[in-house]
C-alpha cells in the first residue's frame, strides 16, 4: 500500500509540476498584430510599438497589413492574430478584449478643389472613394454618407484606398477616417487639389451612431498646398482601439498598456490618448484587466486579482504536498533502513556476548577454585552490563533472544556465586574437623 501511494504521489508531483510549467501565464515569444494599409497611421501606430514592445520585452511584435478593421476582425476570431487595430463601431466586439483606445480618428471628407462641391448633400450623383473593402473606413463612409441620404443609388461608391483619387480624374470626393498624423492623407493634402468639407448637423449624426463622437480640425492643422488649413471644420471622430483574443495572456495586456501610456511608444504619436482621458471615458468596455490599470483605486478588482492569482498556482500547491510527501517517505524509510542496520548490528553484538556465556559456562564445570569462579563471576557480569548498555534498540530488547541472554547471563552467576559459596563452606568445615 505505502509503495502504491509513493507512486501515486510520484506521479502527482510530476503532473503537477508540468501542468503549471506548461499553463503558467507569461508573455509569448512571438506575437501577431494586425494593422492596416503601409502609410497609414494604424501601421505607424503598430511599427511605433514593435519598436518599444521589442525592446522592452524578449518576445516579438510580427506587423501584419491588412484592408481595415474588418480584415482585423476576422484575424482575431480565426486565431490568425494575437492583437488588432480596431475602428470603435465598425464590428461587434463581443467575445473580443479591448485593451485600451488607442487615438481619435477624423472623419476627413475630402473633395477636389475645383469642384463645385461646397457641402456633402451635393455629392449626389457624385463618384466617392470610401475605403478599401471590410475596412473600418468604408463603414464610417457608408455611414456618414447614409445620414445625408446618399447611397448607391444616388451616387457611386468606389471601394479603394483613398490616394487612389490621385490616379483616378473621375473621382470626385473621398472619405477618410484616420488620425492626423496619417502620411498618405498629409501629402495628399500638401499638393493643394483638395479641400475639406464641413460634416454638418455632427450632433444628430453622433447620437445616431455609437462610437461617433463630435470633433473640430482645426485651423493650421494640415498644409494645403503651400498654406496652412484656414479655419476650423467641424466633423465627427471615432475611436482606434487595441483588441485582443479573449485567451490573451495577462501578462501580454499588463506589459502592453505599460508599453502605451508609459514607456516610449506614445512619444512618437502624439495624437494618441493618455491614460488620464481614457480614464475619462465611460462608454468603453475594457478588459477587466485594463480597468484595473486605468483605475487602480478601485480594489473590487484587488480580491479579483489575489483569487486568480491562488488559482494561478493550484498546481504548485499540489505539486508541493506531493514534494513534502515524498521527502517525508524518504526521510521515514531513511530511519527505518538506520535503525534496520542498528538491529543488525545488535544481533551479532548480542551473538557474540551470547557466545561468551556459553564459553564461561563450560569452564564453569571444572572450575574449583575461588580465583577461577571469581574470575568467572566477573567476566559475566561484565558481559551483561556491555549488553545493557550497548544494545540499545527498542525491538531487540523485547526479542526472545535477548530474554534468553540476560536469564541466561543471571543464571550463571547464581550458579557460580553458589558454587563459590558451597567451597567456601567446605573449605571452613575442613578447617573445623579435627580429623
Amino acid at each position: 500500500m505505502r509503495s502504491k501511494l509513493k507512486w501515486f504521489m510520484t506521479a502527482t508531483l510530476l503532473v503537477s509540476v508540468a501542468l503549471y510549467y506548461f499553463t503558467r501565464d507569461v508573455i509569448p515569444r512571438q506575437l501577431v498584430m494586425y494593422t492596416g494599409q503601409p502609410g497609414g497611421f494604424y501601421h505607424q501606430v503598430g511599427a511605433h510599438l514593435q519598436k518599444a514592445w521589442e525592446s522592452q520585452t524578449p518576445g516579438q511584435l510580427s506587423l501584419r497589413t491588412s484592408s481595415g478593421s474588418q480584415e482585423n476582425y476576422h484575424a482575431l476570431r480565426s486565431s490568425q492574430a494575437d492583437l488588432a487595430l480596431i475602428q470603435g463601431g465598425v464590428v461587434d466586439l463581443n467575445g473580443l478584449s479591448i485593451i485600451a483606445p488607442i487615438s481619435s480618428d477624423l472623419v476627413h471628407v475630402l473633395v477636389r478643389k475645383d469642384a463645385a462641391i461646397k457641402r456633402i448633400t451635393d455629392l449626389k450623383g457624385h463618384a466617392i472613394l470610401v475605403g478599401m473593402p471590410d475596412s473600418g473606413m468604408a463603414s464610417s463612409a457608408e455611414k456618414l454618407l447614409q445620414f445625408y441620404g446618399l447611397d448607391e443609388s444616388n451616387a457611386q461608391w468606389i471601394y479603394d484606398y483613398f490616394t487612389e483619387i490621385e490616379k483616378n480624374g473621375d473621382i470626385d470626393a473621398a472619405i477618410v477616417t484616420a488620425g492626423i498624423l496619417n502620411d498618405d492623407l498629409n501629402r495628399l493634402l500638401l499638393t493643394g487639389g483638395y479641400r475639406i468639407l464641413p460634416v454638418e448637423f455632427s450632433e444628430a449624426f453622433c447620437a445616431k451612431n455609437a462610437f461617433f463622437t463630435q470633433a473640430t480640425i482645426h485651423r493650421g492643422l494640415y498644409r494645403i498646398g503651400e498654406d496652412l488649413l484656414q479655419e476650423d471644420i467641424p466633423t465627427v471622430a471615432t475611436k482606434a482601439l487595441l483588441v485582443a483574443s479573449k485567451k490573451i495572456s495577462l501578462k501580454v495586456i499588463d506589459q502592453m498598456l505599460v508599453t502605451l501610456f508609459e514607456k516610449s511608444a506614445g512619444l512618437h504619436s502624439p495624437v494618441m490618448i493618455n491614460a488620464r482621458e481614457v480614464r475619462q471615458q465611460q462608454d468603453l468596455s475594457l478588459h477587466p484587466r485594463a480597468m484595473q490599470y486605468f483605475h487602480p483605486a478601485d480594489q473590487i478588482g484587488y480580491m479579483a486579482n489575489v483569487i486568480e492569482s491562488l488559482a494561478a498556482l493550484k498546481e504548485l500547491a499540489v505539486a508541493l504536498v506531493a514534494g513534502l510527501y515524498l521527502l517525508w517517505d524518504r526521510w521515514r524509510r531513511q530511519q527505518e533502513k538506520e535503525l534496520a542496520k542498528q538491529l543488525f548490528n545488535d544481533k551479532e553484538k548480542l551473538d557474540k556476548l551470547l557466545a561468551q556465556t556459553v564459553d564461561v559456562e563450560r569452564r564453569y564445570a571444572d572450575a574449583h577454585s575461588q580465583e577461577d569462579l571469581q574470575g568467572m563471576l566477573r567476566q559475566v557480569m561484565q558481559i551483561k552490563i556491555q549488553a545493557l548498555e550497548e544494545l540499545t534498540h527498542e525491538s531487540l530488547r523485547g526479542d526472545r533472544v535477548f530474554l534468553i541472554f540476560m536469564t541466561q547471563c543471571s543464571n550463571l552467576i547464581d550458579s557460580i556465586q553458589s558454587k563459590m559459596n558451597r567451597i567456601s563452606s567446605d573449605a571452613r568445615n575442613n578447617l573445623n574437623d579435627p580429623h
